[in-house]
């Protein structure tokens, strides 16, 4: 038997996508999609080197700022990024290029994780207006039942050129234990199996009813069988937020650059890159020229080290390492280009506000 996940792994060329025809005759629910699309979010978890994962995720709770993806999406990382839909002209944007280029990218940490159940809760550092957390169905789903999902499964074409916001519906299958190996031993977790037809990029998307509730979250497609795919079903998920918001004494972590700060870039006399960047707090940058570099702007998101600097002409992805408080550098580049940063009014120092947060 072979089970595949739903999450995207891309570098910063091509993607690779796998897809499935739909089957079958359902009833699809456009406003079943709309009240579903305000609480569902991209996800995309930045990591070192050229690979980036990107997945799906929901909004559970509005008032902590948690949402809820697959495990297997962020995988050990520790930070998350994550864009709701925004809407131009009353029309959701669908292409993911205008969020890169034009929406703030939200920061997450990653506060707990199941890897039985295949989950992840993550903290989210603001929520945009209009975004409404889901409610579970108070029991799971049954075979015949309908059943709908978004997922982000198009980036096919890279970062900047694909789609955001698909809609899929099927039918339940059945909702079924299913042994899963774990360090400590064998556990039981409960799946929902159904008739609709998902890709990589889906994984970590609400699965809801007919009322909008949730009933499962996507998890991956069985290769071996036709149009078949598996959800964790909602049982599990009530049990693991349960037991993940219920834990005391959680800090939340400030992303390690936020906006309202300078760098000044020197290579040296070897390396070809020099130069001054203002980073703004609404997620925007500015680069100066440098010895061969040409000014430019655009937007920019950090998490688990990794720099990102989007402009419409290209997107940069930069590993940092710290090395004080107030400098770092690049990972893995010879000669050693490092930059020192210098922190803008009205904003506080990195160190303060870590300590702020802490006593909070």
């Amino acid at each position: 038997m072979r089970i595949t996940t739903n999450v995207r792994q891309v570098g910063l060329g091509a993607v690779v996508a796998i897809c499935l025809c739909a089957g079958g005759r359902v009833e699809a629910n456009p406003k079943v999609y709309q009240q579903t699309l305000r609480s569902t979010g991209w996800i995309i978890v930045p990591k070192d080197g050229e690979n980036t994962a990107f997945g799906t995720c929901w909004l559970a709770n509005r008032e902590q700022r948690l949402v809820v993806t697959c495990h297997h999406v962020v995988t050990d990382a520790a930070e998350v990024l994550v864009y709701f839909p925004h809407t131009v002209e009353g029309e959701v944007v669908s292409e993911s290029g205008h969020y890169l280029r034009k929406v703030a990218a939200i920061n997450g940490e990653v506060l707990a994780v199941d890897a039985a159940r295949d989950l992840a809760l993550i903290r989210l550092q603001s929520v945009p207006p209009g975004i409404e957390p889901l409610q579970l169905a108070p029991r799971s789903a049954r075979p015949g039942e309908v059943v709908h999902s978004i997922g982000n499964p198009d980036l096919d074409r890279g970062l900047k050129e694909g789609s955001l916001w698909w809609y899929t519906w099927g039918t339940v299958r059945q909702s079924y234990r299913h042994p899963v190996e774990t360090p400590s031993g064998v556990r039981r977790v409960r799946y929902l199996e159904t008739q609709s037809p998902v890709n990589q990029g889906d994984s970590g998307g609400p699965v809801v009813d007919d009322q909008g509730r949730v009933v499962g979250v996507t998890h991956a497609y069985r290769a071996d069988r036709r149009l078949v795919s598996e959800n964790i079903d909602v049982e599990e998920v009530g049990a693991f937020l349960k037991s993940a918001i219920s834990e005391k004494g959680r800090k939340e972590r400030q992303p390690g650059l936020v906006g309202g700060w300078q760098l000044k870039a020197d290579g040296g006399e070897e390396a070809d890159i020099e130069g001054t960047a203002e980073f703004r707090s609404d997620g925007t940058f500015t680069l100066s020229a440098g010895k061969s570099e040409h000014g430019r702007e655009g937007r920019y998101a950090y998490a688990n080290g990794v720099l990102w600097l989007i402009s419409d002409k290209s997107c940069t992805t930069l590993g940092l390492a710290w090395e004080g408080d107030d400098r770092f550098a690049f990972r893995s580049v010879e000669p050693r280009i490092t930059f020192d940063r210098k922190l803008g009014k009205p904003q506080k120092d990195r160190k303060a506000a870590l300590r702020e947060s802490e006593e909070k």
